[in-house]
């Protein structure tokens, strides 16, 4: 089930892998990572397993056909109770705006709704950073 206590920091890192079952059974059984919640379709680019390392700490895995020798760390999501406001500041500070913040309702497989406001930055340095709000 998609809960947390957290309100602000990392919501969550993005891992790309060719193997989504692999990923997620070395997390959960590897690093203790707890199940939190599914969506998408199998073999698809939208299906991803979101788990938590600790306390909230998230680890977004979503399956890609992209070939690469490793996996690849995707973007840093940072937890935010207010994204309009964080986009702003970012912005303010040099980064550059991916697109309007928006609401996203990601239908999970367990029949649960995950209800989110998010938006990207390419911070100066080039990499992307998510600014993610638990609507």
């Amino acid at each position: 089930m998609y809960t947390t206590n957290k309100k602000v920091g990392i919501h969550h890192v993005c891992l790309k892998t060719n193997d989504i079952k692999q990923s997620v059974q070395f997390y959960m059984e590897g690093l203790g990572a707890r199940f939190v919640v599914e969506w998408g379709k199998d073999g698809a680019e939208d299906h991803a397993v979101l788990v938590d390392l600790a306390d909230g700490d998230f680890l977004e895995i979503f399956e890609t056909k992209q070939i690469f020798g490793e996996g690849k760390w995707q973007h840093l999501a940072v937890r935010t109770p207010d994204v309009d406001d964080s986009v702003r500041r970012a912005v303010a500070a040099g980064a550059r705006q991916l697109g309007e913040p928006r609401n996203s309702d990601i239908p999970a497989r367990s029949g649960e709704t995950v209800r989110l406001r998010f938006c990207y930055v390419e911070a100066p340095g080039g990499e992307l950073v998510e600014f993610i709000q638990d609507r």
